[in-house]
């Protein structure tokens, strides 16, 4: 197996906790990033202009639903991707429109991946996150109307006054709106974040987060 990861390093705006690499774009993917990565696919190849043929291929970041359907397309092309691969992309919902939707299944990806993280909107702004909870509802049903079968959502536990009565309602949230995969993962506070310099109040202890890390494993269990 040979899995692909391509980092989509731009954003609208940083969140509050994220430590990964990433860049203010509010425009959009520049035409020049492409180009760039299409040449490094180009150089690692085997032999030469071959296609990669990766079984999964996985487009992170950053927000990789601010490529346009065309500029995912062309990275694919130059990926090469094996007959049935795994083609995901990360999305934030407030970044997603039916039309943008439709067009990256045209374009290969075969699975999305939401950054839907609360169901809770104060939550999700103090997290400096753009979306409200209606919009991941909205995006959800927009990818199961684009003919998404293979739906991840982002489940983000222990925030600062997290309760069991937030967490129920998201997982309510991911799997009554066409989930198949939930991921569930615990806040963690980086140094250099705009939560390591300032942490939030009321955080949830060590044994606390294990708690909720715990329960939201036997829940998300509970729903195969």
């Amino acid at each position: 197996m040979f899995g692909l990861y391509i980092h989509i390093p731009y954003c609208r705006s940083k969140c509050r906790y994220c430590d990964f690499y990433s860049t203010p774009c509010p425009d959009g993917v520049p035409e020049a990033y492409i180009d760039a990565l299409c040449r490094e696919m180009d150089r690692f190849s085997p032999c030469g202009s071959t296609p990669l043929r990766p079984d999964t291929l996985y487009f992170g970041g950053g927000t990789p639903s601010l490529l346009t359907p065309a500029q995912a397309a062309r990275l694919i092309r130059a990926a090469g991707p094996a007959p049935g691969a795994e083609i995901t992309l990360e999305a934030n919902p407030e970044t997603v429109t039916p039309e943008r939707l439709a067009a990256f299944r045209r374009a290969g990806v075969n699975r999305l991946s939401l950054g839907i993280q609360t169901a809770r909107d104060d939550s999700l702004a103090r997290l400096g996150r753009r979306h409200t909870a209606a919009q991941s509802r909205r995006a959800l049903g927009m990818a199961v109307q684009a003919g998404f079968t293979d739906i991840s959502g982002d489940l983000m536990l222990a925030l600062p006054a997290y309760t069991m009565a937030e967490l129920d309602e998201t997982i309510a949230l991911l799997a009554e709106s066409g989930c198949t995969h939930i991921s569930g993962y615990l806040l963690k506070i980086e140094p250099n974040t705009v939560f390591g310099k300032r942490p939030p109040e009321a955080l949830p202890g060590d044994d606390a987060a294990a708690g909720f890390y715990l329960v939201a494993g036997a829940k998300l269990g509970n729903l195969r």
